[in-house]
């Protein structure tokens, strides 16, 4: 069975607030910044919230595949350096449950908590029972291993898996419905649970006004709003602010939404949808995190590991009979060709698994909430499409996150760079303070470091760049 077709079949079981304690208070949408330029008195966000808005999905109860390899997964998601992960429950004495039931804890020890999806739409008649299931094994099973507290597991639970795909027959929105009561009720009537946020039912990024209107308003059985969009080989700022318009009516009054699935495919094939080079992955997807992150969306990247898949690359005619496109979703490819050979050292990190985890990890700063201080800045030289964030860490260091919404190159069978013409931005502040700049698609460290200064510039071109104002 294929990844994707895997992930519907099998799923049984925002920028200030998405890795919740308790439910998402209901709220008007986040405003976006304005444009960059001028003087202007920049509000700050908290930096830590940046690696809490990272979601990664992973299928370590997939026993027979390649993330048969627990151990070797929980020492990528902590490299990684995002705090949830998001995997369907299972429940029962099989190899893939005993998997999960060793690695969900030890993660939650390293700060990774669980978005776990539960229910899959074919059991509505069966819904009541289905999650009733789901939350008994919870807290049998993983409470004591929690010390009781489930919330320090769980990041949220997550309805259906793409509820509106085509094959779920005509009466696909009531059953999502009944599916969607019955998960918010059980997992509401368990004291265990009741503490654990709880995200709708899932879309295609395909989704449109009239599905969602069928659908229909969710938000008496939901904390958080839930769907897929995948980029499809373009800017990650492409497309979000509709999309989220569109399932506003499932969700009315909900301000916090996961996209639990979005992100790019590297498969050389040109036949089956728009795929690009792992180079432009990694620019595209830490630009993609902070522009869900302004729209208080959760970025929740499919998935952390590719499938083996032996292509003949003679030709582009025999890569697109040979290659599997379901095989490269992944941030982490795989040099061989069977799954029996493609063990853990022979994995290879994508540039994307490198720039998000240099990201997350510049931006970390666990600890209590604080009040950011903002920052009076003047700017000049920023084009239209110059995008924004300005974060704070607890010893006072500000970090400015500037980007472009431009695509960096074409679609396979080219995956040519699209040259982008640079822009250099000139910033002023009333305050003298050292800065630093990051590039995380280039390095950890600095790219450029300078003393004490009222000014400083900083070249933009397709890629992200982060500046640290000491």
């Amino acid at each position: 069975m294929k990844r994707r077709e895997f992930l519907s079949a099998a799923s049984v079981g925002a920028a200030t607030s998405l890795l919740p304690a308790g439910p998402a208070q209901a709220a008007a949408p986040a405003k976006l910044p304005g444009r960059l330029g001028g003087a202007t008195v920049l509000a700050a966000q908290m930096a830590d919230l940046i690696p809490q808005n990272y979601m990664i999905n992973t299928k370590m109860f997939y026993a027979t595949q390649v993330y048969q390899h627990t151990d070797a997964i929980i020492d990528l998601l902590t490299e990684l350096g995002g705090r949830s992960i998001r995997e369907r429950v299972t429940t029962g004495t099989s190899l893939g449950t005993r998997a999960q039931m060793y690695a969900m804890p030890r993660l939650a020890n390293r700060g990774i908590k669980w978005h776990a999806t539960v229910g899959n739409l074919e059991d509505w008649q069966n819904a009541t029972a289905v999650n009733r299931e789901a939350m008994d094994f919870l807290t049998s099973r993983y409470a004591p291993v929690m010390g009781g507290d489930l919330t320090k597991l769980m990041h949220s639970f997550g309805g259906c898996n793409e509820v509106d795909n085509g094959s779920n027959g005509p009466e696909w929105a009531q059953h999502a419905r009944v599916m969607q009561r019955a998960l918010w009720e059980q997992a509401k009537a368990n004291p265990r649970t009741r503490g654990v946020p709880v995200a709708g039912p899932s879309t295609r990024t395909d989704v449109t006004r009239e599905r969602a209107a069928q659908l229909g308003d969710l938000s008496a059985w939901s904390e958080l709003g839930n769907g897929h969009l995948y980029n499809k080989g373009r800017s990650p700022t492409d497309e979000i602010d509709e999309h989220l318009a569109i399932l506003g009516p499932c969700f009315p009054g909900i301000r916090d939404y996961i996209m639990t699935e979005t992100g790019y495919n590297n498969s050389p094939q040109d036949n089956l949808g728009r795929t690009i080079p792992e180079w432009a992955s990694a620019i595209y997807a830490i630009r993609g995190v902070c522009d869900f992150f302004r729209r208080n969306t959760v970025y929740g990247r499919f998935e952390l590991l590719d499938d083996p898949d032996p292509i003949d690359y003679s030709s582009q005619q025999t890569i697109n009979q040979t290659a599997v496109r379901d095989a490269h979703f992944g941030l982490v490819a795989m040099t061989k060709s069977t799954v029996e050979e493609a063990t853990p050292d022979t994995w290879r990190k994508k540039p994307e698994f490198s720039a998000t985890s240099r990201l997350l990890k510049l931006l970390a700063d666990v600890g209590p909430a604080f009040s950011p201080s903002p920052l009076e800045l003047t700017v000049s030289g920023a084009t239209p499409d110059v995008q924004h964030l300005l974060l704070q860490k607890r010893d006072g260091r500000h970090y400015l996150v500037l980007w472009r919404d431009v695509d960096v190159c074409e679609y396979y069978p080219s995956g040519k760079e699209i040259v982008i013409d640079p822009i250099r931005l000139t910033v002023g502040m009333r305050q003298a303070r050292p800065v630093a700049m990051y590039a995380p698609n280039v390095q950890t460290g600095p790219v450029r470091t300078a003393p004490a200064r009222n000014t400083f510039t900083i070249p933009l071109r397709g890629d992200l760049r982060v500046v640290e104002i000491g």
